[in-house]
């Protein structure tokens, strides 16, 4: 999908003061759609500061304009597994550092109760959110954003005239260091891939975004005899456990060694784009490595189903939302489908392969 233009009806701003971008998402695709909006910021205004999640500090230290521009939320030493006083101190310290921009005009970009309350408590007299519940005890300004257009076009809405012009590129220049990508060629070299790469990552947030695992068995299967190898990614035992089920299923099908290789949970977000820069494609449900792995430039075959691809699909000129030929009921969302989301389910690998095979066709597909 292509960088989608923003809504004619965009909010003019007077813009005295430098900004201040509010964004500690924990969400790995919405830092993703929102990082082309904070560099644009950034590059366009040399007193303003982000504020991000300390959990990507090394996937951000890959982009130095923004790490070098950049406040970190401590939200694993705020955790409830913590100590009262250990929390305090984290939360104070943050804020301290926070208020040293109290001049500044904050813009919350993540939108939540617990951003709402940094807000309030950052000094700054100016301070722009979108419309939620207490919002105007949060903020200055309330903005009423259009969150049924796609994800990365909010994020330029509540930036407005900061980032004001032509929307920036959706891809991201990430550098990576030659002892990383050397690092990334010996941990294949030790699984001995000698065949071009594709990357799939079957796991999700949520479980009605999964594609069944008997699909991704016989795709797997597929992709290997056409020549690709396929290597599992994903973090954490929810994903995990999605691919143990799908080597089971390979299992099931008699075959002597499984056609792919497992990194889940191995490799950190800087590794994770290493390996994306050395690979063929992505092939994955709606989640956060798709969102990095289109913004790193590999052509991405979304898997969709109930997911909204108006407000979710990956951006760039080589990301490609595919879907199965049955809708949904008209009743049907996110936590119910009396269709058993056969949207998804009738994705079949056939038509997965078939796109594969039309990217390779066209060179789309990196060589």
């Amino acid at each position: 999908m292509v960088v989608l233009p923003l809504s004619p009806v965009m909010r003019t701003r007077i813009m005295p003061q430098p900004p201040l971008l509010l964004f500690p998402t924990h969400y790995l695709g919405n830092l993703v759609l929102g990082l082309p909006w904070v560099l644009r910021v950034l590059e366009r205004h040399n007193e303003a500061v982000a504020v991000f999640d300390a959990s990507f500090r090394p996937l951000l230290s890959m982009l130095p304009e923004a790490d070098s521009r950049a406040l970190y939320y401590p939200r694993k030493e705020l955790a409830t597994d913590k100590g009262f006083t250990h929390r305090l101190r984290h939360y104070l310290g943050f804020l301290g550092e926070l208020r040293k921009y109290k001049g500044h005009c904050l813009i919350d970009m993540e939108g939540e109760r617990f951003s709402g309350a940094i807000a309030r408590f950052s000094g700054c007299r100016r301070r722009i959110g979108p419309l939620a519940k207490r919002a105007r005890w949060f903020y200055s300004d309330v903005l009423d954003l259009d969150y049924l257009a796609h994800r990365y076009n909010a994020f330029g809405e509540i930036i407005g005239d900061y980032g004001a012009g032509e929307p920036p590129p959706s891809a991201l220049d990430f550098k990576v260091a030659p002892e990383l990508a050397d690092r990334m060629r010996v941990l294949l070299d030790g699984h001995r891939v000698n065949r071009p790469l594709a990357v799939i990552h079957p796991g999700a947030s949520v479980r009605y975004k999964l594609w069944p695992r008997e699909h991704f068995a016989r795709l797997v299967r597929n992709l290997y005899d056409a020549g690709l190898q396929v290597a599992w990614i994903g973090a954490g035992r929810f994903d995990a456990d999605v691919i143990a089920g799908i080597e089971r299923e390979l299992e099931n099908r008699q075959l002597r060694d499984s056609p792919a290789i497992d990194l889940c949970n191995r490799l950190s977000l800087p590794e994770l784009v290493a390996l994306f820069r050395q690979s063929r494609l992505f092939i994955g449900c709606d989640s956060g490595p798709m969102h990095l792995a289109a913004a790193a430039g590999l052509p991405v075959l979304a898997l969709f189903g109930p997911s909204r691809e108006a407000i979710w699909a990956p951006l760039g000129e080589q990301s490609t939302v595919l879907r199965g030929e049955l809708p949904c009921a008209d009743d049907c969302d996110a936590w119910h489908c009396r269709n058993d989301y056969h949207c998804l389910r009738s994705l079949t690998p056939d038509m997965v392969l078939a796109r594969i095979a039309a990217l390779s066709e066209t060179g789309a597909a990196h060589s």
